[in-house]
């Protein structure tokens, strides 16, 4: 009998690493997991074996004490953005050790890739997001289309370090259609991206009695251009010429999005800032969450909304391609197509039996995509790959 070959996790801060390697410790598939994420918080979701967790110096801090300082502090924080996971990368490389298969993701794993390789390791590549060279493009015709002053989007050095390392890797891990094609459309064989939705928590995510409450569009997640609000504030625009829908927006503003938020804030109620185990009381007060983003990897709010019982609409961009199947659990609408996202909206409003009966089938859908579901079809591809 073939011994069982072993992990290694890289992520140079949390996203759903700790989720991850819970589920492969679980399968006794985890050798180590290499975190720079403050020790302190790290293992608050999860319980792992501190022996499989090395914890290195928690770089990523300043970046955010900086971001909190102003303006100018800002602007130092950003630079770190983009040479942090370089540093991160080149510690990880040196502390490495020979292992089956490495997971590592995007930005932060160059020289942690080659090392494995040489070794004769197998490489999967974790894409959380799209392939940035086509964020770049899809973002910097959004800023035109919108006359917003040009944006510094993901630096060129970070692009092409993101293609070596996908081009490196024997897999790229997507958590949806979406990504995987934006891989795929920029010369990456379809084979070779696998894709694995992300998981919702149902301890923390599920339905609650509703009293009478009025038709309300929520939507969750930091508000600007990528996201894509301008066109649910356009759909707001329309509907409110012949119905009264309430609309909670739960986010930061970003800056360069800030003037147009200010001439549709009469549309909406905005809260900036709601405890992470507090905003399941705010999707059980909503109708339905909409999410009209033009990139994302898959946006784990839609599941979290799904599994409190709201249907979903959103657009193929969200990641919500993979979860949602449209006019059953939600609708998916075009990018840009505010007319589209408001017909659905409308129709949600005027099919008020079909509103509840969506929202059931979007919380039996969200119970098929739990952590420990991710965590076996994650397990099940590991155990298909063949031996090196």
């Amino acid at each position: 009998m073939s011994k069982e070959r072993k992990v290694t996790v890289s992520c140079a801060t949390k996203f759903h690493s700790d989720y991850m390697a819970f589920q492969l410790n679980k399968y006794n598939l985890l050798e180590r997991i290499y975190t720079a994420h403050p020790r302190n918080r790290y293992l608050n979701r999860v319980e792992l074996p501190l022996k499989k967790v090395s914890f290195l110096p928690p770089i990523f801090v300043s970046t955010f004490i900086l971001n909190k300082l102003g303006v100018f502090f800002k602007r130092i924080a950003k630079c770190l953005d983009y040479s942090l996971p370089i540093y991160f990368d080149w510690i990880v490389a040196r502390k490495i050790k020979k292992t089956d298969i490495l997971i590592v993701w995007a930005w932060t794993a160059l020289r942690t890739i080659q090392k494995t390789k040489k070794q004769n390791g197998t490489v999967i590549l974790e894409e959380c997001g799209s392939c940035n060279k086509f964020q770049n493009e899809i973002l910097a015709e959004e800023y035109k289309n919108l006359n917003l002053k040009a944006k510094t989007f993901t630096p060129q050095k970070i692009v092409s370090r993101e293609l070596e390392e996908a081009s490196l890797a024997d897999y790229i891990l997507c958590p949806s259609n979406y990504v995987a094609n934006s891989f795929i459309m920029n010369g990456f064989p379809k084979e070779k991206c696998v894709i694995i939705p992300y998981g919702v928590n149902l301890d923390l995510f599920k339905p609650s009695y509703k009293k009478n409450i009025s038709f309300n569009i929520i939507t969750v997640g930091t508000i600007g251009v990528r996201k894509g609000h301008i066109y649910l504030f356009k759909a707001l625009e329309l509907l409110n010429r012949g119905y009264r829908i309430n609309c909670t927006l739960i986010g930061k503003v970003e800056d360069d999005f800030k003037p147009i938020f200010e001439n549709y804030k009469h549309l909406f109620t905005h809260i900036e800032q709601v405890p992470h185990h507090d905003i399941a009381n705010c999707y059980n007060q909503a109708s339905v969450f909409v999410f009209p983003s033009l990139d994302e990897g898959m946006a784990y709010v839609q599941l979290e909304a799904m599994a409190c019982g709201l249907p979903v609409i959103c657009t193929p961009n969200s990641g919500g391609d993979s979860v949602i199947d449209d006019g059953v659990d939600g609708f998916i609408v075009p990018i840009r197509d505010y007319e589209s996202l408001a017909k659905k909206i409308e129709f949600l409003y005027r099919n008020q039996e079909l509103l509840t009966q969506m929202g059931n089938n979007a919380h039996r859908k969200a119970l098929e995509f739990t952590w420990d579901a991710y965590g076996k079809k994650l397990t099940n591809f590991i155990k298909s790959l063949p031996p090196k």
